[in-house]
């Protein structure tokens, strides 16, 4: 029994069992793209498109998430908005005490801080955002279940979160109202599962392309936008294989001197190809094979280089490379590939791919559980933890540098470094302003502790 299988029989759903009042005055649509091929010709054909997507999914999936409390809902108001556009923020540590002002971790919630370790008997948190995020960027779609706790004190809390496979769902809509709505949701495997609207979340991205049986319900995969790359890619990819099975011979030696002919001719083409081979191997290079008469030779077919693929599949890469924001030179691009490059890629693909992407997790996850799975009203909210990304945090050589000569206290140079005060210095000290190392309030306190931490005087 394979993983979506074991996913499968633990809805314990009737199959084929419809959800009939979801069903009133709805049609099931159609995503209006092939799903299936854009994992099959995409994720899992492409090996550029398996790298972008692993990529933005290996960086994502690192960040820990906590539940959290709201402390204050107009600061973290704000600081979701900050965060939508992450490649425009130039103080991290701004961000992070905005965050610190707003929520604060909560431990009193056992279930859901318990389904952000392991949501479901098979995965991690981890691995459901992978699985969340791979989804989403192959189709433009990603569907998690939550199967919700149907009594006690729990009561419509979810016991579990699963990815489901996105290329097989279809969204029941209403298309009878402008706009349509959605009202439930299919799961053709085979066999056809139901679910209610209330036990999917479904998490997508823009689809400008609107139609009377509800399109724009469904998500656009950013593949739809590159098939044609895809598809060139992947024909590059084929003509290359072909060419090194298939080529045969590279050309064709042949005698070509007027003075021999018939069996001579045979017999002298035998004999220069026996020299040719005697001198083959590493040990003869740069020897020549010699004939005594005159020889012709004809090239026949096309090399890789010749055909331009090498070339073009670079192309290909640094095309489906834009469509999902990650540098090129994160997949060895030569021409990219320097140092520099590779430090600012690392901060470019976080603030550029996985933040986003987590950011949209974020937002409807939280929107889910304060509407249909038991959060409603409670000030309870999961977040991800930014600290995670040292891309993101200043070079403490420089930020130590400049506090130096700053004129703050020592207790908020501490907290700006993000570092703990140690239990030896005093309140007095704390309190200090230090310039160049010495404390202008107090003369005799000469060493400044954050450049010296072990100084105890």
């Amino acid at each position: 029994m394979g993983i979506l299988d074991k996913i499968l029989s633990a809805f314990n759903r009737p199959v084929n069992n419809p959800i009939t009042a979801s069903y009133l005055g709805g049609i099931v649509t159609w995503q209006g793209q092939n799903s299936q091929s854009f994992i099959e010709d995409g994720y899992a054909g492409n090996d550029i498109v398996y790298s972008i997507i692993n990529l933005i999914t290996n960086k994502a999936k690192i960040a820990p998430w906590n539940v959290y409390k709201v402390k204050d809902e107009a600061k973290y108001k704000q600081l979701k908005a900050i965060l939508k556009t992450p490649h425009l923020i130039s103080d991290w540590k701004a961000v992070q005490e905005l965050k610190n002002q707003s929520i604060e971790i909560y431990k009193n919630d056992a279930r859901l801080n318990e389904l952000l370790k392991y949501p479901n008997d098979e995965d991690t948190w981890s691995d459901l955002i992978e699985a969340w995020g791979g989804f989403k960027l192959a189709t433009g779609n990603s569907y998690i279940y939550g199967k919700l706790i149907e009594g006690g004190a729990n009561q419509g809390k979810p016991l579990s979160l699963n990815v489901l496979p996105a290329q097989f769902m279809s969204i029941v809509a209403n298309v009878s109202v402008f706009p349509a709505v959605r009202q439930a949701y299919k799961l053709y495997y085979g066999v056809t599962y139901d679910f209610n609207k209330e036990e999917i979340l479904h998490d997508r991205i823009f689809n400008p392309k609107w139609s009377a049986t509800g399109l724009q319900l469904y998500g656009m995969s950013p593949l739809q936008a590159a098939s044609k790359n895809i598809t060139r890619s992947n024909e590059a990819k084929t003509a290359s294989v072909a060419n090194f099975q298939n080529g045969g011979p590279a050309g064709i030696l042949f005698t070509d001197d007027l003075r021999m002919e018939g069996d001579t001719a045979v017999a002298q083409a035998d004999a220069l190809k026996a020299s040719i081979v005697s001198n083959a191997g590493a040990k003869n290079k740069n020897k020549l094979a010699t004939s005594g008469y005159k020889v012709g030779y004809q090239a026949i077919g096309l090399s890789n280089v010749d055909l331009d693929i090498i070339q073009q599949e670079m192309w290909d890469m640094r095309s489906l490379c834009n469509i999902y924001g990650v540098p090129s030179q994160l997949l060895n691009d030569p021409e990219n590939k320097i140092q520099a490059n590779s430090t600012s890629g690392e901060k470019a693909l976080t603030v550029r791919a996985a933040l986003p992407l987590l950011t949209a997790m974020r937002d409807n996850l939280n929107r889910k559980l304060a509407t249909d799975w038991g959060y409603k009203n409670t000030g309870i909210v999961v977040d991800f933890d930014l600290s995670i990304y040292p891309e993101l945090q200043d070079d403490k050589a420089t930020q130590v540098a400049w506090l130096k000569d700053s004129m703050l206290p020592l207790r908020r140079r501490y907290e700006l470094m993000g570092e703990a005060i140690p239990d030896y210095i005093s309140e007095d000290i704390m309190n200090s302003i230090y310039v160049n190392g010495m404390a202008i309030n107090e003369p005799d306190a000469t060493i400044d502790p954050i450049i010296d931490p072990y100084k105890k005087d």
